[in-house]
């Protein structure tokens, strides 16, 4: 079917080899970048990961001062209506009894 000599056979097999050896330097090539690519995700998820539990932390922290603050909005509205009331009562003694 095809007539050869052994140079055509051999410049065919040199030709083979070389096309396999660049077929395989990029097949490499994409490996690694696959590798390096999981590398710089797993670096991300991990640096994400820290951030998240700073993030919970700094919420923690915001409800806590929250709590903090409604008490001491409850505690002034309790005290200001009872010197409110301290005051009518004040106001109210004098005249009664004038």
């Amino acid at each position: 079917m095809f007539d050869l000599d052994l140079f055509e056979f051999i410049i065919a097999i040199l030709l083979i080899g070389s096309v396999a050896g660049i077929v395989q330097q990029g097949i490499k090539l994409e490996r690694d970048k696959i590798r390096a690519g999981r590398r710089e995700s797993e670096g991300e998820a991990a640096q994400l990961g820290g951030i998240v539990s700073d993030l919970h932390k700094d919420v923690a922290r915001l409800k806590d001062r929250v709590r903090v603050l409604e008490k001491l909005v409850t505690d002034d509205d309790r005290r200001l209506a009872h010197e409110i009331n301290r005051l009518r009562r004040e106001e109210a003694g004098p005249r009664a009894g004038a």
